[in-house]
C-alpha cells in the first residue's frame, strides 16, 4: 500500500507561546502517553493498512528522547504531547476526551515558538495526506506544503 505523505514549512511570522504550560516527558508518564499516542494514531494506521496498529516507542526509547518530549496536562491528567527533534516536529497528538477544544493548536504554536527562540530554521513537519484535520491546522497556522511524495 501507498501513502501520500506532505513535508509542510512554516512560513508564518514570529510566533508567540501560547498559554499553556508544558514539561520535559518523565518515565511516570508512560502507560498515560503510550495509551493517549497508540488512541490517536490508531485509526490512520489503520485507515492506511499500517502495521503494527499501536506504534508507540518503547518506555526506554521514550526516555532516552525525554528532553525532546513536551507533556500537556490539564487537571492532573495528559491531555496531549509534542516533540521537537532539531528541525522537525513530530508526534503532535491530543489524548481524545481533550480534542476539539484548541490544545493541537497551543502545542502547534508551542513548537514553533521554541524553535524560534533556539533560531532554527526551517521549521517543517510530515503529515500524512489522510489526515486532513491536520493539515488544516497547519495550514491555518503558517505551515504550507512544500514536498509530497508517496511512500
Amino acid at each position: 500500500m501507498s501513502i501520500i505523505a506532505h513535508t509542510m514549512e512554516y512560513t508564518g511570522g514570529e510566533m508567540s507561546s501560547p498559554s499553556l504550560t508544558l514539561r520535559s516527558y518523565a518515565d511516570r508518564d508512560y502507560p498515560s502517553y503510550s495509551e493517549a499516542y497508540n488512541d490517536c494514531f490508531a485509526g490512520m494506521r489503520r485507515a492506511l493498512g499500517l502495521v503494527p496498529v499501536n506504534c508507540c516507542d518503547t518506555r526506554g526509547v521514550l526516555l532516552n528522547k525525554s528532553e525532546n518530549i513536551f507533556i500537556l496536562e490539564i487537571d492532573n491528567h495528559l491531555a496531549g504531547s509534542v516533540a521537537i527533534y532539531k528541525n522537525e516536529i513530530d508526534d503532535l497528538f491530543v489524548a481524545k476526551s481533550y480534542q476539539r477544544k484548541g490544545y493541537g493548536k497551543g502545542l502547534l504554536r508551542f513548537a514553533v515558538a521554541c524553535m524560534q527562540r533556539m533560531g532554527v530554521s526551517p521549521i517543517i513537519l510530515h503529515v500524512a495526506d489522510w489526515n486532513r484535520g491536520a493539515i488544516s491546522l497547519y495550514t491555518k497556522n503558517g505551515f504550507r506544503i512544500v514536498k509530497t511524495e508517496t511512500v
